[in-house]
């Protein structure tokens, strides 16, 4: 796994490509090893280092860098994750089911072998499809359903924004209030409107620049402009607007991904590259960008929006 790693080392992936990697080859090895042995808790440990380590930083070395923990990442996008394999439970999964095989196969002497009492029990409710998967569906469960799943499914906006919108949701996203908690000496004034200190709900509420972006894209899309101070408010808003499957509502999932990425990376790069751009230029962006990722049954409807 780390030979394979160390080539994807060469290629500069986003965030998405990685867990793409990460997902269908890093864990489809570890998925077909832990059906035939109990894969100890330090390798599992160190499986998940490398594969952290990756997904955060594109290196084939174990960092500390993350911006959300790995837990949360290793659980189902409708429970504000992004859908990767969590290999511990998955492991005890995997040889549950081989006990549940073995104790209807093999005689009393074996059966007797096996204590994995409590995983098994589930086994029992299940009568069609994939045991493993089922039952490791049960025991992630648990998990909170977010209440912004709406961004998250049916959005047609390309995968890095989504990636970008899901840290943003999170408030995991590195602004200048989160790097000087850290330790980081940073400037904390926006590089956006030069006047404000620099915190997500700044930047994606507050700040004169990107609110100017935004009340052009809503012009843009027709959709009334909404004004809070306070994120709890404004999330609620965004949920309402962008829920159902309505044409109007796939528009706007779409922009407000296109948006937060959009203001997000004209941030970094007003940061780091000294390059600037103007409000119209951005909004002309996110329209055209909109434009081209629309599906068959909304590409109409946004065709007909004039900037």
């Amino acid at each position: 796994m780390v030979a394979k790693i160390s080539s994807w080392t060469a290629n500069k992936l986003s965030y998405v490509g990685r867990s793409q990697l990460i997902q269908t080859v890093l864990f489809g090895i570890q998925a077909y090893w832990s059906q035939l042995y109990v894969i100890p808790s330090k390798v599992l440990s160190t499986i998940e280092a490398y594969c952290r380590s990756y997904l955060w930083s594109g290196t084939n070395t174990i960092t500390r860098k993350v911006l959300i923990v790995w837990d949360k990442v290793c659980t189902p996008k409708s429970m504000c994750g992004l859908g990767l394999l969590n290999i511990r439970q998955w492991n005890k999964v995997a040889i549950a089911k081989a006990s549940w095989d073995i104790e209807h196969k093999a005689g009393w002497m074996v059966r007797k072998i096996f204590e994995a009492r409590d995983t098994m029990a589930l086994i029992q409710d299940i009568k069609t499809g994939s045991l493993i998967k089922q039952i490791y569906l049960k025991l992630i469960s648990d998990n909170e359903r977010i209440t912004w799943k709406t961004l998250r499914f049916g959005n047609d906006a390309r995968p890095k924004t989504q990636f970008t919108v899901w840290l943003h949701m999170h408030g995991r996203l590195m602004t200048v209030d989160r790097l000087s908690s850290w330790g980081i000496n940073v400037d904390p004034i926006c590089n956006l409107c030069n006047s404000h200190n620099e915190t997500r709900n700044h930047v994606f509420m507050e700040c004169p620049f990107s609110n100017k972006v935004w009340e052009g894209v809503l012009k843009w899309m027709q959709v009334p402009l909404f004004r809070t101070s306070q994120w709890e408010l404004m999330e609620k808003w965004i949920i309402k607007t962008s829920k159902g499957k309505s044409q109007r509502a796939q528009i706007f999932k779409i922009a407000y991904t296109e948006w937060v990425h959009t203001m997000w990376i004209e941030r970094n790069q007003r940061i780091f590259e000294k390059i600037t751009k103007s409000h119209s230029q951005l909004m002309r962006e996110i329209a055209y960008v909109c434009n081209i990722r629309a599906s068959t049954r909304i590409k109409k409807l946004v065709q007909q929006l004039n900037i």
